[in-house]
């Protein structure tokens, strides 16, 4: 069975690595640290990155569960931030 795990440190706005979904079941998504105002973004594309569609968002330390689709691709994006300092993930 494949599994998806996903980590990263942001300390600026950006987007971090692209991953595909190997299964088609529900994720957590989740994050700790200051935001400094920013939104974090879990982003998933049906078409290999060409477009991308806003799943769920924090702006605080939290997690979510959401379903993704086996062979989408996921992102995870920080906007808005002054100066962050957030650790972010997903798990299967």
């Amino acid at each position: 069975m494949s599994v998806l795990t996903v980590d990263h440190s942001f300390s600026t706005n950006e987007s971090s690595k692209v991953s595909n979904v190997p299964l088609s079941i529900e994720y957590m998504f989740f994050a700790t640290g200051d935001f400094d105002n920013g939104c974090l973004s879990l982003e998933a594309s049906p078409d290999n990155g060409v477009n991308w569609f806003t799943v769920d968002q924090l702006t605080g330390a939290g997690r979510l569960i959401r379903y993704l689709v086996s062979g989408e691709k996921v992102r995870l994006t920080l906007t808005g931030a002054t100066n962050p300092s957030v650790n972010v993930g997903i798990r299967q």
